[in-house]
């Protein structure tokens, strides 16, 4: 999103974009972005500052970390991000800045659910789904 400092008053500035997840690069080798994300932000110059409320949505596949399932949710978060004027040029580019608070939201570890049973490490059952077959002969 790349927006010309000059445009941007004390009255808000709305810019909202839909663009295909695949555009934005955000890819782990658990969760990646699927269909469209959204982004809507409001742009407002107070004194020397230029303020960016910015709300990314989207939806996402994801493998779980117990179980190696697929799963998906839909993904939403809201933020802010300062600028100094003075360190601007002409436009404010927030890609980037975008990108790393969304990377910054994901969890350590992604489950289908808390109660997730994961993988048996002996006969490799997904234990949300079958029981052990391991101590069974």
């Amino acid at each position: 999103m790349k927006v010309e400092v000059s445009e941007i008053k004390e009255e808000p500035k709305i810019v909202k974009e839909e663009l295909e997840a695949s555009l934005w690069e955000l890819e782990s080798y658990d969760i990646k972005f699927v269909g469209v994300v959204t982004l809507y932000c409001e742009f407002q110059r107070i004194k020397n500052e230029i303020i960016a409320k910015v709300l990314f949505s989207g939806h996402q596949e994801i493998q779980c970390s117990r179980c190696l399932e697929i799963f998906e949710r839909d993904f939403k978060k809201e933020f802010y991000l300062t600028y100094s004027i003075k360190s601007l040029g002409r436009f404010l580019e927030i890609d980037n800045d975008i990108r790393e608070e969304v990377f910054l939201s994901w969890p350590m570890k992604c489950l289908c659910k808390e109660d997730c049973k994961g993988i048996c490490p002996g006969c490799g059952r997904n234990l949300n789904k079958e029981d052990c077959i391991c101590n069974k002969k």
